[in-house]
């Protein structure tokens, strides 16, 4: 058996490969904000950009761990907040951010010509990948 001290400081979480909860409050992520400046559906695809690939992203930073989602496939934002383990609202505002300062791109999903079998079709594909994670 195996000593554990909770004491051990940041090797803990990684030898263990168990998620740490933040013990950060929401809002201090987005400076107080609960809305983006555009309009981020969440089901909206989200893609990394030159820029984002290029920019150096600080370790630990929600936005780092967005990009490193993006980077590997198209995801929306709803499998983002999922996968991050990020509020909804959140995650809306830092892709955002991350939108207005040209490192991420959003492919919106849904128009004002979207058919109600496209709509229903896009939420039982959402409900399936979130399903799968």
């Amino acid at each position: 058996m195996t000593d554990i001290d909770p004491d051990a400081g940041d090797g803990f979480a990684e030898q263990y490969d168990e998620p740490v909860a933040s013990v950060v409050r929401p809002y201090t992520m987005t400076a107080g904000r609960t809305t983006s400046q555009i309009d981020v559906p969440m089901e909206a695809t989200v893609e990394l950009t030159g820029a984002g690939h290029d920019r150096r992203w600080p370790p630990h930073d929600p936005s780092s761990r967005i990009a490193d989602l993006c980077a590997a496939e198209r995801v929306s934002v709803a499998e983002i907040a999922a996968r991050t383990g990020l509020a909804l609202g959140v995650t809306r505002v830092l892709v955002g951010d991350l939108v207005t300062h040209g490192y991420v791109q959003l492919q919106k999903t849904l128009t004002d010509s979207t058919s109600s079998v496209e709509r229903i079709s896009l939420i039982e594909r959402t409900l399936r990948g979130l399903r799968d994670l």
